[in-house]
C-alpha cells in the first residue's frame, strides 16, 4: 500500500505528526475530505493541505471551481491552489471503513494556512478542548463586560476584513457596477465560520472552500439546477429523504443555517420551510444578497458563540468529540428547517446574546439576514431594506465601529459602580492620573526590554512567534513618534539583523505590512518603508513580496518608487502577453527607475518578465520600434538581480 502521491513537480504525503490522533486529519466537508500534507522535492519540504474530492466531481472542479480560484490567486486572502493531482497512482489511505484511492478520488493541493477557522477562533476565546481528558471546558478568560467589548472590537475588524475580501471576490462596487467590467461576478455560495481561516500571524482572514462558487458576466443572479435535463432545482423534503441530512445538503445550495432562503430547493414532497417568502424568489436563484446573508449569519454565530457553546457543552458534558459544537449546531439548524421552525432563521437578533454588544451591530446583522421581500435582489427597486454589495455593508460596519464608545455607561457594571461612588473617586483622581502617566511612560521601556531580550536570544524558528509578538508589543506603545521610532528598529532588525543576512523575505514582509496597516495610520509615512522592503527584498520571494506591497493600495499622492515597481511587477505577472496597457505602463516604470541600483533585484525580475513570451513584441508595437531595441534595453537590466 503506497502512501505517497506523485504530483506535477513535487511529491506529497500525509503529515502523520498533525492532529489529535496524529493521522493528519483536518475535516470532512460536503465537498471533500481534508488532511494536512507534506510537500517535498528538490531538497525542499513544505506544509500543505490535501483535499480529496470524489472523482465524479473532477470535470466540474476543473471547469468551474479551479477556474474561479485561478482568477482570484492575486488576492492573498483567498486560499491558493498549488497542484491538482488527477491520478493518485498506487496511493491508498484507509478512511471511513474504506479507502481513499485513485479509483474514487482525486486530490487538490492547497497552501497550508497556519491558523484556525473563524469558528474555532471564536470558541477558543472562551473555551478550550482538553486533549488529555478529551472534554470541553471553560478557559481562564472571564466573561465580563470589558472582555466582551474587546472581543466585539475584534469581530468588527474581522467583519471589515471579510468585506474587503468579498469586494474583490464579487467584483461589485458601491454603485452596484463592476470594478472590472472584463472580469466576472463571483459568488462564494457557502460563507460560514468554518470556511474562513484566521492566521496566527497577524490575525488576517483567508477565505477557503470555493466548492460551491459560481461566476457570471452579465446578470446579477445565477440560477442553480440539480436536474440539468429538466432545468429544475427540486428536492424531496419527506422524512425518508431527510435521512441524508448533514451529508449532502441536497435541499440547499450552501449549508443549512447559513444559506439564504432563496438557496433552498423547490419542494417535490414534504414541508417547505420558507413558504411565507417563496412568492418573492425563485428557488435556487442566488445573488450577492445570498452571500451577504451568509455573512450576517456567520457573524451572528461569532457574536453569540459563548451562549451557544455553553448551552451545547452543558447539555453533553461527557462529549469527547472535538467537533462536537459544529455537529450540534448543524443538527439544530437542520431540525428547525426540517420541522418548519424558521421564525428566527431570518432577521437574526441579539435577544439571546449578551446586552454588552452594541445595537448598531444588531441592526447590520438583521439587515444582512432580512426576510426576503419583493425586489430584494434588485437594487434599483429596493427601498433600502437590503444590502446589495459588500462596499455598502463595509461602510455601515465602519460607521458602527467609529460610533461605538469604548465603554457604555449603561452596560458596564464597573462604570456604574464608579458613578455610585463618584465622590470617593474624585478624591483619588489625581492618584489615578499619576498612575496612568507612569504606566504610559513605562509602556515603551517595557516593550523595548522585551524586544531587546528577543533579539539577544533570537533563533530562526522564532520568526513567526517571538519576533511577531515582540514587534506587536513595540507598536502598541502610545505616541506616534514612539511608534515610528520602534518601527524603524523593527525594520532594521528584520533587514540587517540576524534573521536572514540583510534580506527581507515574504514572512517578514507580511509582518511589516500588517504592522503598518494596523499601527501607522499616516500613509504618507509608508513610502519610505515600502522602498526599504523592495530594495532589500529576497530575490526568490520577490513576486510574492511585490504582491503583498501592491495590496497596500498606497494612495497616488504618497510617492514611492518601491510601490510603483511592486505594482508593475504584480501587473506584469497577471497580464496576458498582448495586454498593451499593463505591459507599457510597467515598462515605463522600469525605465524611470532603471538607474537606481538600490532596486536592482526587482528591476531584474521585472525586466525578465517583460522578456518572456510575446511581451517584448507587444512592447515594440506599442513603442513603434523594433523588438531588438526593446531587448537591448531589457537584457542589461536582467543581470542586475540577486541577493
Amino acid at each position: 500500500m503506497a502512501y505517497v502521491i506523485k504530483g506535477t513537480d513535487f511529491d506529497y504525503r500525509i503529515d502523520t505528526e498533525y492532529g489529535i490522533n496524529h493521522d493528519g486529519f483536518i475535516a470532512e466537508g460536503t465537498e471533500s475530505i481534508v488532511f494536512k500534507g507534506i510537500k517535498y522535492g528538490n531538497d525542499l519540504v513544505y506544509s500543505c493541505v490535501l483535499k480529496f474530492k470524489p472523482r465524479s466531481r473532477l470535470r466540474d472542479f476543473m471547469k468551474r471551481e479551479y477556474k474561479i480560484l485561478e482568477a482570484l490567486q492575486t488576492c492573498r486572502s483567498v486560499v491558493r491552489v498549488l497542484d491538482v493531482v488527477e491520478d493518485l497512482g498506487d496511493f491508498k489511505l484507509p478512511y471511513g471503513g474504506g479507502f481513499i484511492s485513485t479509483k474514487n478520488f482525486f486530490c487538490v493541493v492547497e497552501e497550508f494556512i497556519d491558523g484556525e477557522s473563524l469558528q474555532d477562533y471564536c470558541i477558543n476565546q472562551w473555551f478550550r478542548y482538553n486533549t488529555v481528558s478529551r472534554k470541553w471546558e471553560r478557559n481562564s478568560t472571564e466573561y465580563n463586560y470589558r472582555e466582551i467589548v474587546k472581543y466585539q472590537n475584534q469581530m468588527i475588524q474581522f467583519m471589515i476584513n471579510l468585506c474587503e475580501i468579498m469586494k474583490f471576490v464579487s467584483n461589485v462596487n458601491i454603485h452596484n457596477a463592476k470594478n472590472d467590467p472584463n472580469k466576472p461576478v463571483v459568488l462564494h455560495c457557502d460563507i460560514k465560520p468554518e470556511n474562513i481561516m484566521v492566521t496566527k500571524h497577524g490575525r488576517e482572514l483567508v477565505l477557503i472552500d470555493f466548492g460551491r462558487s459560481q461566476e457570471f458576466m452579465d446578470d446579477r443572479t445565477y440560477q442553480h439546477y440539480n436536474d440539468l435535463t429538466n432545468m429544475t432545482f427540486i428536492a424531496d423534503y419527506s422524512d425518508r429523504q431527510w435521512q441524508d441530512v448533514g451529508k449532502d445538503n441536497f435541499y440547499a445550495y450552501g449549508t443549512v443555517g447559513y444559506a439564504a432562503p432563496e438557496c433552498y430547493a423547490e419542494p417535490l414532497a414534504g414541508f417547505f420551510p420558507f413558504t411565507s417568502q417563496s412568492s418573492v424568489f425563485v428557488n435556487g436563484c442566488v445573488s450577492i444578497e445570498s452571500d451577504i446573508f451568509g455573512f450576517g449569519t456567520t457573524f451572528y454565530e461569532c457574536l453569540s458563540i459563548y451562549e451557544m457553546c455553553r448551552k451545547y457543552f452543558e447539555a453533553s458534558p461527557e462529549s469527547s468529540d472535538p467537533r462536537f459544537f459544529n455537529r450540534a449546531i448543524m443538527h439544530e439548524y437542520e431540525e428547525d428547517v426540517r420541522n418548519g421552525n424558521t421564525f428566527t432563521y431570518c432577521d437574526r437578533d441579539f435577544r439571546n446574546i449578551d446586552r454588552a454588544y452594541h445595537e448598531s451591530l444588531e441592526s447590520i446583522i438583521r439587515k444582512c439576514t432580512a426576510t426576503r421581500q419583493k425586489h430584494f435582489q434588485d437594487p434599483d427597486r429596493d427601498i433600502g431594506d437590503f444590502y446589495h454589495n459588500f462596499a455598502q455593508l463595509q461602510e455601515d460596519i465602519e460607521h458602527a465601529r467609529d460610533s461605538i464608545p469604548s465603554l457604555d455607561r449603561k452596560s458596564d457594571p464597573l462604570v456604574r459602580q464608579m458613578l455610585a461612588v463618584s465622590g470617593f473617586c474624585a478624591a483619588f483622581a489625581s492618584c489615578f492620573l499619576g498612575l496612568w502617566l507612569i504606566l504610559m511612560l513605562l509602556a515603551n521601556p517595557l516593550a523595548r526590554d522585551r524586544w531587546n531580550t528577543m533579539k539577544k536570544n533570537y533563533t530562526d524558528n522564532q520568526k513567526k512567534t517571538a519576533l511577531a509578538r515582540a514587534a506587536n508589543d513595540m507598536m502598541k506603545v502610545p505616541g506616534k513618534k514612539a511608534k515610528l521610532k520602534n518601527f524603524d528598529d523593527i525594520v532594521e532588525f528584520v533587514h540587517g539583523g540576524s534573521p536572514n543576512d540583510n534580506v527581507i523575505d515574504i514572512d517578514e514582509t507580511e509582518l511589516l505590512t500588517s504592522l503598518m496597516k494596523e499601527h501607522i495610520s499616516d500613509k504618507s509615512k509608508w513610502g519610505g518603508y515600502i522602498d526599504t522592503i523592495i530594495q532589500n527584498g529576497k530575490s526568490d520571494n520577490m513576486d510574492d513580496i511585490a504582491k503583498n506591497i501592491y495590496l497596500l493600495n498606497l494612495p497616488r499622492e504618497n510617492k514611492s518608487s518601491g510601490y510603483d515597481l511592486a505594482k508593475a511587477l504584480t501587473q506584469v505577472n497577471e497580464a496576458a502577453d498582448t495586454d498593451t496597457d499593463k505591459l507599457k505602463s510597467a515598462y515605463d516604470v522600469l525605465l524611470e527607475n532603471c538607474d537606481d541600483k538600490r532596486y536592482s533585484t526587482i528591476l531584474s525580475k521585472l525586466a525578465m518578465k517583460l522578456m518572456s513570451g510575446e511581451k517584448t513584441d507587444t512592447l515594440a508595437d506599442a513603442a513603434g520600434t523594433e523588438r531588438e531595441t526593446i531587448q537591448d534595453t531589457l537584457v542589461p537590466l536582467t543581470k542586475l538581480g540577486g541577493d
